[in-house]
C-alpha cells in the first residue's frame, strides 16, 4: 500500500496512483482529528495492477484480476439485487403514503359519494374486487414504477375491505422484479395476457403506463354489458401525438354517455409523477349490444387483427438491461460545445455503476455526498469528497448539523458540496453520487413532491446544478463509504470544515 501525503505531494503527480473507497482506512483517514489541517493528512490507496479482494455488495469476499474486475463487479447476485429493491419500495410506499396526491387519492375514495355508489354497484354480491396490473414497467430499471407499484400496494393495504388480491404481469419484468413482488404478496402471472383478459368477476385493471394498444384491448375483450360493468379503470390520460391513429378515443367516445369518469386531485406543480390520474366506471345497459356502437367498419373481428402486430412487440428485462447500460454510458457523451444541463437521471443507476466508486469520465468531475441524523449519542453530521478522473481529491468537507434527521442531513450535505464549487470555478461537469434514494429522486424532480422542511435547500441545489452539466444519481453504501465516513466524523466537529487540494 501507497500514502499520498497531501501537504507535499500536489494532485498533479499522483495519476498513476488510484484508489477506491473501500481500501480506505478510519485509522489512516484523520491522523488528528482535532488538528487544524482537516481533513486528511494521509489516505490510504491501493494499486489496481495486482489482484484485489472486492467486498461485493452481497457481502461475500471474492477475488477478481484487475483486469477483469469493471466487467463482473455488480452482477453477481439475483437474490441481493432483490433484497435492496424490497428495501427501495418500503421507502418508496413510506413517501408516497406522506404525498400530497396520495392523501387526495384516498381522501377522495372515503368520501365522494359518486365514487363508492360505482364501488358498490360493480361488486354487488362480492366482497372483494381482484387488482390487475399492465404496463408497470420493471422495478429494477425504473424509479417511476417503483411509485407506480406502491400506490397499488398502499390501495390494497388502506382499503383492503374492497380490494383483494393483486395480479401482475409486464414482459419487462427482471428474475428481481419477481422475487420482490411475490416478497411483496403480489401474485406474477406465467403467462402473457396482451392486456386482453376476459373479466368473471369484479376487476380493477391499473395500467399506469399503458399505451392506447393496451386499454383497447382490455375494453374490447369485454365490449359487452355483462363484463365491462364489472370493470374499474384506474388509468393516466396518453397525451396523442400526431399522425398516430386515436384508436382509443373510438371506444372511448362510443362509450362516452356509459361511462363515468373520476379524477384524482391535481397538484399545484405538476413536475411529479401522480398527474392526470383517473378512475372510470361503466354503466351499460343490460339489452344494449355494445356491438352496434361501433360503425361497421370496425367489427371485433378487424379491431382484434388490428392489435395483433402490437400484441406481438414487447421487450424483455434483457433488452431493458442493455438500454439502460447504454443511456447511462450516452449521458456522458457530451461534445465541448455542449450548452446546457440536464441533470434529471431518473431511471435507476445499472447494478454494477452502483456496486463500487468508479472514478468520473475523462472531463467529469464527481462529487460523493452523505449525511447523518442525529441520533442519542450524537449529532447530525454531513460530509463530502470531490475526485476527478485521475481519482485525486480535490476539496473535502465535513460538518455537524447539531438535531436534524437523515434527509435534512443529505439534503444539507449535498448543498454545501455545491457551494464548494467557488473554489473549482473550472468545474463544467459534475456527476453527483449519494446513497439516501428520496433525496436522489427529488433532486432529480422524480416521484412524489418533497417534504416542505427541505424545499428552500432543494431550490438552491438546483440552481447549482443548473449552472453546469450535471448527472445525480444513488449509489449503494459501500460505493460512498468515504463520504459516509466524512459524515460521521463531522457530527463530532464544533464547526464545518473544508479541505481544497494544492493548485
Amino acid at each position: 500500500m501507497e500514502t499520498i501525503d497531501f501537504e507535499t505531494s500536489p494532485t498533479t503527480t499522483m495519476p498513476q496512483v488510484t484508489n477506491s473507497d473501500m481500501s480506505v482506512e478510519e485509522s489512516m483517514l484523520f491522523g488528528n482529528f482535532e488538528a487544524s489541517d482537516f481533513p486528511p493528512c494521509k489516505i490510504r490507496y491501493f494499486n489496481p495492477s495486482v489482484d484485489f479482494v472486492a467486498i461485493l455488495a452481497s457481502h461475500e469476499a471474492k477475488k477478481f484480476n484487475s483486469l477483469t474486475y469493471q466487467r463482473q463487479i455488480g452482477d453477481i447476485s439475483v437474490e441481493d439485487e432483490a433484497r435492496r429493491l424490497l428495501t427501495e419500495m418500503h421507502i418508496t410506499m413510506k413517501e408516497v403514503v406522506e404525498s400530497e396526491f396520495y392523501s387526495k387519492m384516498t381522501d377522495q375514495l372515503r368520501n365522494d359519494p359518486d365514487i363508492q355508489s360505482n364501488i358498490k354497484r360493480i361488486l354487488g354480491s362480492h366482497s372483494h374486487v381482484v387488482m390487475v396490473i399492465y404496463a408497470l414497467g420493471s422495478i429494477e430499471y425504473s424509479y417511476d414504477s417503483q411509485y407506480q407499484l406502491a400506490i397499488a400496494l398502499l390501495l390494497k393495504h388502506d382499503f383492503s375491505n374492497w380490494i383483494g388480491e393483486i395480479e401482475v404481469f409486464d414482459p419487462m419484468f427482471s428474475p428481481s422484479d419477481c422475487m420482490v413482488l411475490e416478497e411483496l404478496g403480489c401474485k406474477v402471472l406465467s403467462v402473457n395476457e396482451h392486456c386482453r383478459r376476459e373479466v368473471k368477476k369484479p376487476t380493477l385493471f391499473y395500467m399506469p403506463y399503458a399505451e392506447t394498444p393496451c386499454i383497447v384491448n382490455v375494453l374490447d375483450s369485454n365490449w359487452c354489458s355483462s363484463k365491462i360493468n364489472r370493470i374499474i379503470l384506474l388509468i393516466a390520460r396518453i397525451r396523442r401525438h400526431k399522425g398516430r391513429s386515436n384508436r382509443r378515443k373510438d371506444h372511448f367516445q362510443v362509450i362516452k354517455k356509459y361511462k363515468s369518469e373520476f379524477g384524482i386531485g391535481a397538484l399545484e406543480n405538476n413536475r411529479w409523477i401522480f398527474t392526470n390520474f383517473f378512475w372510470t366506471f361503466f354503466n351499460v345497459a343490460p339489452e344494449l349490444d355494445m356491438e352496434t356502437l361501433f360503425p361497421g367498419q370496425y367489427s371485433k373481428e378487424i379491431r382484434v387483427k388490428r392489435n395483433i402486430v402490437w400484441n406481438n412487440m414487447h421487450v424483455n428485462h434483457l433488452h431493458l438491461k442493455n438500454c439502460g447500460e447504454r443511456y447511462f454510458s450516452d449521458t456522458f457523451k457530451r461534445n465541448d460545445d455542449y450548452e446546457g444541463y440536464d441533470h434529471e437521471l431518473k431511471n435507476r443507476v445499472p447494478r454494477r455503476h452502483a456496486c463500487l466508486w468508479q472514478p468520473p469520465q475523462t472531463g467529469w468531475i464527481k462529487l460523493n455526498f452523505s449525511g447523518k441524523g442525529d441520533d442519542k449519542n450524537s449529532p447530525a453530521g454531513f460530509g463530502g469528497i470531490f475526485r476527478n478522473e485521475f481519482k485525486d481529491h480535490m476539496v473535502v468537507y465535513s460538518g455537524n448539523l447539531g438535531e436534524a434527521d437523515t434527509t435534512v442531513a443529505s439534503v444539507e450535505s449535498l448543498r454545501q458540496g455545491l457551494r464548494c464549487l467557488q473554489y473549482m470555478p473550472h468545474v463544467k461537469r459534475l456527476v453527483v453520487e449519494g446513497n439516501d434514494l428520496s433525496v436522489i429522486r427529488w433532486v432529480n424532480e422524480c416521484g412524489v413532491e418533497p417534504p416542505k422542511k427541505i424545499r428552500e435547500a432543494l431550490l438552491e441545489i438546483s440552481d447549482w446544478l443548473g449552472k453546469m452539466d450535471s448527472k445525480v444519481y444513488r449509489v449503494y453504501e459501500e460505493a460512498n463509504s468515504l463520504a459516509i465516513v466524512l459524515a460521521n466524523k463531522g457530527a463530532k466537529l464544533l464547526n464545518f470544515r473544508i479541505w481544497v487540494a494544492p493548485s
